[in-house]
């Protein structure tokens, strides 16, 4: 794919991420590769940069089995968090801009050491983490009607979209697989365990550290890592609350507008 492909994508899906239109699936007919399909995930992050944004950390995506088999991935998926889609304590998620919004339960880890290698292991997470946390995470698709294919689900960021971060759990207890979940939204209720992520969300985490030292890059002290979701994605609309119960982990709460 040329750069003049890749650029062009980036821009149709970062302007789309700004509430602008939802890019024709007719432009990615080219893209046919995930190597490709990350360029220009890291040309929408070059973009977020240039105008002022932070990447704060990543998020894992199709980390259970199902989810990888929907796509035919044979791994899951990575994307970044921008500073700008992290929402604040207690202000409300703001649906306009969005297109098709739905709601994860995830488990938030808060690096208190950098981690790099292909040989990190969920222990090596564990000892490496200085907080977890309760977490929402928003997905959404800057693809008319949803990425058709795993490079367009890749190259629109892995559909991340916004984050919510409970208060924090310090320090990190052990055996997170055992945290399950209920998320309240309206009248409806979703359970979830954190088996579904990767067996445990630690896991996740190692696989990531992984994935970006094959990219030249490392998970670094500070980061936020969305590890995956309990429960199924889950659609949501402007009045709804949102409520999850991790147990010991705590809740996390935010209203939509």
């Amino acid at each position: 794919m040329k750069k003049e492909m890749i650029q062009e994508l980036a821009q149709l899906l970062w302007q789309a991420a700004q509430g602008g239109t939802p890019a024709d699936p007719a432009t990615a007919d080219q893209l046919d590769d995930l190597e490709l399909a990350y360029t220009v995930e890291n040309a929408t992050r070059e973009l977020a940069l240039a105008a002022g944004d932070e990447v704060i950390g990543y998020k894992i995506g199709l980390t259970s089995q199902p989810a990888r088999d929907a796509f035919g991935a044979g791994q899951p998926t990575a994307g970044h968090l921008l500073a700008s889609r992290l929402l604040e304590d207690g202000r409300p998620l703001i649906t306009a801009g969005l297109f098709e919004p739905k709601v994860e339960v995830e488990i938030a880890f808060i690096l208190g050491e950098a981690l790099s290698g292909v040989d990190v292991t969920a222990l090596d997470v564990y000892n490496a983490t200085a907080a977890v946390a309760p977490a929402f995470e928003i997905v959404d698709s800057r693809w008319c009607g949803g990425a058709r294919t795993l490079p367009m689900l890749v190259a629109d960021n892995t559909n991340a979209a916004r984050a919510v971060l409970g208060p924090r759990v310090t320090p990190p207890p052990a055996g997170l697989s055992k945290i399950t979940a209920t998320l309240l939204t309206g009248s409806r209720t979703v359970s979830g365990s954190a088996t579904a992520v990767m067996g445990d969300p630690a896991a996740a985490v190692a696989w990531l550290a992984g994935h970006l030292l094959r990219r030249g890059a490392r998970l670094e002290a500070g980061d936020i890592i969305l590890s995956g979701t309990l429960c199924a994605p889950t659609a949501i609309s402007a009045d709804d609350r949102l409520v999850a119960d991790l147990g010991e982990l705590g809740r996390v709460a935010v209203d939509v507008g």
